[in-house]
């Protein structure tokens, strides 16, 4: 009996100890959600567009037309619920909510079209500034030079709504 004992005190140590999952984007705090008004985010394709859309990232933005898929995913990339294809030029409407239902961490735009160019991820306090301010993003086409010399091309996003941009860190280099 007391080898039962001691067996199932290691196993709840043993759960103790085991690392946690990482927290989903919690958005219950934005003005969307605390308002009880819809929290979405409105996707505008502009990859066949050629200026006016790069600010907030660290890409020159260039014309390239293409299809764009815009997925939530969670902390083990995986799509959490349906995706938006958006073709260049089209606009589309993403449910945070019902992706929030679903632990979704972040959002990653991709190419549909060409798999060289490069996916960016919008992350939860990005999705959350867009929830607070008016719910806006572009997706663009653009490069920046690598080290080498050589040019990497993204899908990049720029949102008037919480004035947030990327990719703009030293992953897109």
């Amino acid at each position: 009996m007391t080898r039962f004992i001691t067996l199932g005190a290691l196993a709840l140590t043993s759960l103790a100890l085991a690392p946690a999952a990482s927290a989903a984007c919690d958005i219950t705090q934005t003005k969307c959600w605390q308002n009880g008004g819809k929290c979405n985010i409105h996707f505008k394709n502009k990859t066949g567009d050629s200026g006016g859309s790069d600010g907030d990232s660290n890409l020159n933005q260039t014309s390239s037309a293409q299809t764009i898929t815009v997925k939530a995913k969670d902390s083990h990339s995986d799509k959490t619920g349906n995706k938006l294809n958006i073709v260049a030029g089209a606009s589309k409407t993403m449910n945070i909510e019902k992706k929030a239902e679903k632990n979704f961490d972040y959002i990653q735009l991709e190419s549909a079209d060409f798999g060289e160019v490069r996916s960016s991820r919008m992350s939860c306090e990005e999705v959350k500034a867009v929830l607070n301010g008016n719910g806006t993003c572009k997706a663009f086409h653009g490069g920046i030079a690598n080290k080498g010399g050589s040019i990497a091309f993204y899908i990049g996003y720029q949102c008037d709504g919480g004035n947030v941009g990327g990719p703009n860190d030293a992953s897109a280099r």
